[in-house]
């Protein structure tokens, strides 16, 4: 049986234990499941019962190799989005590249993304709207119990599943709004407003999406969820929500304490994941043996932003990407959307510089409308079949 949707009695706070419930951000209360291990070796064992190597925290499970299997969950009532693969699919490459950098080989994942939008059993209403830990097991219970989630052998699995709705039914998370109405919707569905920066950009992330993570020891398995708010809206630091819930939280990995702006902390907040970090002191808890972190590849230095910041009513907003003039014969292209569900629409660059060792390329978006929001990517497409790409959002405020 899963822990109880309620509480388990075993249920405690603290700093690095042996099992978690975590709580989506940015509630700032961490729970944590506390699990007694008794389990036979699963892997060469060290003198205290831990695999060598990399493992999960103070767990046997060995994270040498980590196989996700991802799903699209959608309401029966919902209609899927048409680009959902490419949209989770982008996130999980962001997200393993990531991974293979903070842990510089030494643990690595494949994921496989179920081929169809999984059709969940209940329509939008009728999902669990009093407590966000029953929300989170009944997708999970039911992704699981499904059986179509597959593992390959002696990797540590876990499911990670990009819901198509959120814990609180009426946040927006194309307008960042609920329902447009000032978020008067009573407790606990209060304060769902998405969260913005002092400069005006959009973060990811409500109180009342419901996203969060269980590492499972006695289960061999980590479950994890990422709710609409989550990623649905490409917004900057998107990719930290998803490796945060959908790695990091599901192999056992807390929140640091005293919290800072690592992935596992905020980075969501500051930036995307390719500015983030996983904490040392963390990475030598699952067994990584320390050694310089490679920072010189094109995920961590293609760099997307747009100015202003803050746009108002019909100011020119000006996309830029830069990357290193190593990457000079790539060919960077941009698009952009003005609802969730329409098609993207091709920019033209309008600059290109090569200065102090990078390129840089410009484009200009078409005059936006107060409240008008705006989804853009940009993609790098190198001769050698190497690529990179970034999502953002702006909000015309």
């Amino acid at each position: 049986m899963p822990p109880d949707e309620k509480i388990n009695p075993r249920m405690r706070s603290s700093k690095m234990k042996k099992s978690h419930l975590f709580l989506s951000r940015p509630i700032s209360v961490l729970v944590l499941l506390a699990f007694l291990i008794t389990l036979p070796c699963l892997e060469s064992m060290s003198d205290d019962g831990i695999a060598s190597g990399m493992h999960a925290l103070n767990a046997p499970d060995s994270l040498e190799k980590i196989d996700v299997a991802v799903f699209y969950y959608v309401p029966r009532d919902r209609e899927p989005l048409d680009d959902w693969r490419e949209r989770i699919d982008d996130l999980m490459v962001r997200t393993q590249k990531f991974h293979r950098r903070e842990f510089t080989g030494q643990s690595d994942f494949q994921y496989t993304i179920h081929p169809a939008p999984f059709i969940a059993s209940a329509a939008s209403s009728g999902f669990p709207q009093e407590d966000a830990n029953q929300f989170y097991w009944h997708i999970i219970n039911e992704v699981r119990q499904s059986g179509e989630a597959q593992s390959q052998a002696g990797a540590f699995p876990i499911i990670l599943v990009f819901s198509d709705h959120n814990f609180s039914p009426g946040y927006d998370d194309w307008t960042r709004e609920c329902d447009g109405k000032g978020c008067l919707f009573p407790a606990p569905h209060s304060d769902c407003a998405g969260y913005v920066r002092s400069n005006g950009e959009d973060r990811p992330g409500s109180r009342c999406g419901g996203a969060r993570s269980v590492f499972w020891p006695e289960e061999h398995i980590g479950l994890g969820l990422v709710t609409a708010d989550g990623w649905r809206v490409p917004l900057k630091g998107s990719d930290c929500v998803v490796y945060h819930e959908g790695i990091g939280h599901s192999i056992g990995l807390p929140h640091p304490e005293p919290i800072n702006n690592s992935v596992m902390g905020l980075a969501q907040y500051e930036d995307g994941l390719h500015k983030a970090w996983v904490d040392e002191d963390q990475k030598l808890e699952l067994g990584w043996k320390k050694e310089p972190i490679d920072h010189t590849d094109l995920f961590s230095n293609f760099i997307v932003e747009h100015e202003p910041h803050r746009p108002i009513a019909n100011q020119p907003v000006l996309i830029s990407a830069a990357y290193p003039d190593r990457f000079k014969d790539g060919v960077a292209t941009a698009e952009y959307q003005t609802g969730l569900r329409l098609p993207f629409q091709k920019l033209e660059p309008i600059a290109f510089s090569k200065k102090g060792g990078q390129c840089r390329v410009v484009w200009k978006l078409p005059p936006l409308d107060q409240g008008e929001c705006i989804a853009y990517r940009v993609r790098l497409q190198c001769p050698d079949g190497g690529s990179e790409s970034t999502w953002h959002y702006l909000k015309v405020r």
